[in-house]
């Protein structure tokens, strides 16, 4: 009787192996099958994400991230055998966008995320495209002590957040964006230091910028990357800035759906493609200024052999 039901288990086993061992395959030619049958490929990008995803003047998709994924399209195009293949955009809202690539409504997310456990249980990513990270925006006219502190550059060994009135951190209010990993960021730097500090969550990137202009906020940090681009827009107002120090360093990379083999496997060769490729430079030159050598090197490491 044992041996009867060691050998059941056997079988059983084996029949789950089988099952999971054929389950990628099935699963891997989705999208690839998807676009060739219909004839289209849809990519998603989150609107106003400059600089890289955006709706620009002429009213069409444009960014750093909307540019490598046209790289992506004509690696799909090749693979099909279809060069009149319809590249279809479409703008989504933050909140949205993950759930456009879990259901397969969009092939692939052209706006690069942080990937992280909580998000691959319901998406898979490519290899990093962006070496993001956690920046401060902050007004020209804050006091100088807190700007130290923010900078690095206190006179007296200690953590960076400890709330103490001669280190320039007391009573200071703080603004990050909900349910993003630099919330997650920021949490844990309270956490860890035992630190108390003034904390508010906002919904979108403009209300944090808001409240720091309307000096409701002492900072907001955020994607530094979109930082940045909003100061650089709107130097006419002069009165914020981003601090030049990363705070914590977040590679992004492109979302798409899960159990797809096939199609991450063109998507990470035609990113790596491009990131070793001559196109590059001047690409990422334009939207975010000269590659420096340090750089360089972070995006070759990126790239897949």
């Amino acid at each position: 009787m044992k041996k009867i039901f060691q050998t059941s288990m056997l079988q059983g086993l084996v029949c789950s192996l089988m099952v999971l061992a054929m389950a990628p395959q099935a699963a891997s030619a989705q999208a690839l099958d998807r676009i060739k049958k219909t004839g289209s490929l849809q990519l998603g990008f989150i609107d106003g994400a400059a600089p890289y995803s955006y709706t620009g003047a002429d009213g069409k998709p444009a960014g750093y991230d909307i540019e490598v994924c046209q790289f992506v399209a004509e690696a799909v195009k090749a693979k099909l055998a279809a060069p009149k293949l319809n590249v279809q955009y479409s703008a989504l809202k933050s909140d949205d966008a993950e759930a456009a690539v879990a259901q397969g409504k969009v092939d692939l997310l052209c706006t690069a995320t942080v990937e992280s456990l909580k998000r691959r249980e319901q998406m898979s990513y490519s290899i990093p495209v962006v070496n993001g990270g956690v920046g401060v925006l902050l007004r020209k006219d804050a006091p100088q002590a807190m700007r130290d502190v923010l900078n690095g550059k206190v006179a007296r060994t200690g953590p960076i957040w400890r709330a103490t009135v001669n280190g320039g951190r007391s009573n200071h209010t703080y603004a990050v964006r909900a349910g993003t990993v630099t919330q997650d960021w920021v949490r844990e730097q309270v956490r860890t230091l035992g630190v108390t500090v003034n904390a508010i969550v906002v919904d979108d990137y403009a209300k944090g910028i808001e409240l720091v202009k309307a000096k409701q906020a002492d900072a907001f940090f955020a994607e530094r990357g979109l930082l940045k681009d909003y100061v650089e827009r709107n130097k006419a107002q002069g009165d914020l800035e981003v601090l030049p120090r990363r705070f914590a360093s977040e590679p992004l990379a492109l979302a798409m759906g899960r159990n797809d083999d096939d199609f991450r496997l063109l998507v990470d060769t035609a990113l790596s493609r491009l990131l070793k490729s001559k196109d590059f430079q001047p690409l990422y030159q334009r939207h975010f200024g000269p590659l420096d050598a340090a750089s360089r090197v972070i995006y070759q490491e990126f790239a897949l052999p």
